[in-house]
């Protein structure tokens, strides 16, 4: 008669158990989880704008160089000519 009440009161706490955690939980493990995928897309878009805003200043950094070397060598060259002329 014990092991009777025991098994069914085991039954009834577990089938308690089960209908308290049933809709509300999985319905916030499902926003939870809508959450985690938005944050992980929006991480990856940003990682792309970055990786393009790096593509962008190593272009702008080479642009300056080049402009940079070729106004030292107009330089040389109007140095140059200027030295060149003589009253």
């Amino acid at each position: 008669m014990k092991r009777t009440v025991s098994i069914l009161a085991g039954v009834l706490l577990s089938a308690s158990l089960v209908g308290c955690s049933s809709s509300d939980e999985v319905s916030q493990m499902q926003q939870l989880t809508n959450k985690v995928d938005t944050l992980s897309t929006q991480v990856s878009a940003l990682q792309g704008q970055q990786d393009q805003i790096v593509g962008a200043v190593n272009d702008s950094r080479a642009a300056s160089d080049a402009a940079y070397q070729e106004a030292m060598r107009a330089n040389k060259r109007i140095d140059n000519i200027a030295g060149s002329y003589t009253k």
